[in-house]
């Protein structure tokens, strides 16, 4: 009779295990992570936020890579587990949603405190998280905007330059960006920054956006008060890029006075 109970017993847990390695191990394929389309959280198929607001992602087999707010992060879609290198981003256009059940759910979370304690292999994944051109992301040197988000970010700084993007050119060494708040140039080389802000160019006002660049950058930051003061080949492609998005997005038009789409209609 105590053979029997043992055997049971025995039996029991093996049925346990294996029902544990399925659900976490064998059968990670049948678990999912999705990004909320409002708040940008990362989330498991149990509603668990892995990350409060995704900047990039790639899903490799059962490992999730991504950079979030909190930083670089390698979540194990079969043990659920998370192993988070925390960056404290800065600027005044990050604050992510405040979210109660953020991480609750995980089974582990593990701080990692430097880039180089990732194996080489991850390593090579979070870099070219950055290089991906997802959703329309863009890297530029220094420079990443999110394909999640209108998020452009100084990544050697870990600085927010602006959440308000709206359309970005490169040529050669110069960066050229259209803002819900205005017009800004940066010299991808030597890092400096120009800013021309006007709510008439995108109808939502400044934001914020010149005090927090000033304060920023310091020295390296120009302020142009009038958009005669810009070299006239930047005014030119800052134009072009500002008209192209109000003519495919004629809602941002209405009831609000706007300069004019073309600049030889301007008086600068």
């Amino acid at each position: 009779m105590n053979i029997k109970r043992i055997g049971l017993c025995i039996l029991a847990l093996i049925v346990v295990g294996l029902s544990y390695w399925l659900a976490v191990g064998g059968n990670y394929d049948s678990k999912t992570v999705r990004i909320d389309p409002e708040e940008h959280t990362l989330v498991n198929s149990s509603d668990a936020i892995i990350s409060k607001r995704i900047l990039a992602m790639k899903s490799i087999d059962s490992q999730v890579y991504f950079l979030g707010y909190e930083g670089y992060g390698i979540y194990n879609l079969a043990d659920n587990t998370l192993r988070l290198m925390p960056i404290t981003f800065r600027g005044q256009h990050i604050e992510p949603p405040k979210t109660e059940n953020y991480q609750r759910g995980l089974r582990e979370i593990t701080m990692v405190k430097a880039f180089s304690d990732f194996s080489g292999p991850e390593q090579s994944v979070l870099k070219d998280l950055l290089e991906s051109t997802d959703r329309g992301a863009q890297y530029y040197g220094d420079f990443y905007h999110s394909g999640y988000e209108s998020s452009l970010i100084d990544m050697k700084d870990q600085y927010f330059i602006t959440n308000t993007v709206r359309a970005l050119k490169r040529i050669n060494h110069t960066l050229y960006v259209y803002d819900a708040s205005g017009f800004i140039i940066i010299d991808l080389d030597s890092r400096r920054i120009q800013g021309f802000f006007n709510n008439r160019l995108g109808g939502e006002g400044p934001k914020g956006v010149p005090d927090s660049l000033r304060g920023h950058y310091g020295s390296d930051f120009t302020m142009i008060y009038a958009l005669s003061k810009l070299d006239p080949k930047d005014l030119e492609i800052l134009w072009s890029m500002r008209k192209q998005y109000l003519e495919k997005s004629p809602q941002v038009m209405e009831n609000k006075d706007l300069f004019p789409l073309n600049l030889d209609e301007m008086t600068l």
